[in-house]
């Protein structure tokens, strides 16, 4: 329920910081060393991230993320893919999100909660 929390607080935090991507449609590259908290709310996006992020979001539809390194992924929206490199924890409770991750940080392999429907997380090994 923790994550849920932080979903719901980054979605009503109101006005548009640089860690909150709301539009639809964008390409963009998110610099987690200067924003390590991210809300991806708008739907059909492709996002970069590089750096090591503290969490991402990805609480909109169908958005691609390649991600470098995160100590947690929230996956409450549906249809998005994210590509990790690496990733401490990984949560998904929307439904028909594709993860992939390479290797945890600060051991082998992430936690993973998978609590959506039709959803894929696997590793890239």
């Amino acid at each position: 329920m923790k994550h849920l929390g932080f979903v719901l607080v980054l979605a009503l935090g109101g006005t548009a910081s640089a860690g909150s991507y709301s539009d639809n449609g964008k390409t963009a590259t998110h610099d987690c060393a200067k924003d390590p908290e991210v809300m991806v709310g708008g739907n059909e996006n492709t996002i970069t991230f590089t750096g090591t992020c503290t969490r991402i979001a990805a609480a909109g539809n169908r958005n691609k993320l390649t991600i470098a390194s995160v100590k947690r992924i929230d996956v409450p929206g549906n249809e998005n893919t994210l590509t990790a490199d690496e990733a401490d924890a990984i949560s998904v409770l929307g439904n028909r999100n594709t993860v992939t991750y390479g290797k945890g940080i600060t051991s082998k392999k992430p936690k993973v909660t998978a609590l959506g429907k039709d959803n894929k997380v696997s590793s890239t090994k």
